[in-house]
């Protein structure tokens, strides 16, 4: 796993927030790529699909979600996901990231929504594997939300060392089509030194928990009615999370959205085959520029240009 360097930011209510580069090795100007990741996982689980996007001349930065891998916790009612979409925001800002293409898996899919329902502009385009959202008429968020939740409160927190902590993942659960690459970064994201001795997740299970109950309570379907940069939606063919028919729904609330659904993957695509993914976005982004639409750099939407930042003379 190529190294990645961590940048700081901060949340709009003070939260800590940590963000990972992992271009520092391409020229200046590579286009940027923000990567967002889902309830619990972190920045570093991205890093097969960063490294191969890297050695297609894309710089990608992935953000740690609050809660998660090196960001810190929010007080009481801080994981509401309209958090998480402002988090997006901030980030953009700090970073100097305004008009980059985001790709965002699950909620973090979401929040990348929910930012430019925020502000719109904030990104150039935005790719989406699996987006969680209500769609009107269909349950499967009010049912599947409790199911993780309760799932997520009974996740072991606490391991003698990562070895341990790789033996209990690997196979399991929702790692159980990782690719070890991406296992390896969740591993390396997603433990902290445990008061005493050992090692302890980073993401505390009642707060992946509580993410996972307001799945359903949030406005992402209503950002699309306004939503004005490219959008991509991607999905796994096995997934029954966010199957294909509640994504040709989504598409169809985006006038000139589309939609791409690999079979045989399933919700954890990106990291089940993180080179199918990276491939992906790479070919959209030179689609989207070849088309003369927006690219990672350039500003669109209402709202002030591009503020600069600590990756700012990507």
């Amino acid at each position: 796993m190529t190294g990645a360097v961590l940048v700081p930011a901060a949340a709009a209510d003070g939260t800590r927030l940590a963000c990972w580069d992992f271009g520092t090795g391409l020229p200046p100007g590579a286009p940027p790529v923000l990567l967002v990741h889902g309830a619990g996982l972190n920045g570093l689980s991205w890093a097969p699909l960063a490294d191969r996007c890297a050695s297609r001349g894309l710089r990608c930065v992935a953000l740690d979600m609050r809660a998660h891998g090196a960001s810190g916790a929010p007080g009481v009612g801080g994981l509401a996901w309209e958090n998480f979409g402002e988090d997006v925001v901030a980030v953009v800002d700090q970073l100097g990231l305004r008009g980059a293409l985001g790709a965002g898996h699950s909620a973090g899919a979401s929040a990348l929504l929910l930012a430019e329902q925020a502000r719109p502009g904030t990104l150039g385009a935005i790719w989406a594997w699996e987006p969680i959202m209500a769609v009107p008429g269909d349950n499967l968020r009010h049912v599947r939300g409790p199911e993780l939740a309760a799932r997520a409160r009974r996740r072991r927190r606490h391991f003698s060392s990562i070895e341990e902590a790789r033996d209990h993942f690997a196979g399991r659960g929702l790692f159980s089509d990782f690719s070890a690459e991406a296992l390896e970064g969740y591993l390396q994201g997603g433990l902290r030194p445990a008061a005493g001795a050992g090692l302890t997740l980073s993401c505390r299970p009642q707060d992946e928990a509580a993410i996972y109950e307001g799945g359903g309570a949030h406005d992402a379907w209503a950002a699309l009615a306004g939503l004005r940069c490219p959008l991509r939606l991607v999905g796994g063919g096995a997934s029954p999370a966010v199957p294909p028919p509640e994504l040709a729904r989504i598409r169809a609330e985006v006038p000139g959205s589309e939609v791409q659904v690999y079979p045989g993957l399933g919700h954890f695509g990106p990291f089940q085959q993180p080179t199918v993914a990276a491939d992906d976005i790479v070919r959209w982004h030179h689609r989207l520029q070849a088309a003369g639409g927006p690219t990672t750099r350039s500003h669109t939407g209402d709202g002030p240009p591009p503020v600069s930042g600590p990756l700012g003379s990507l």
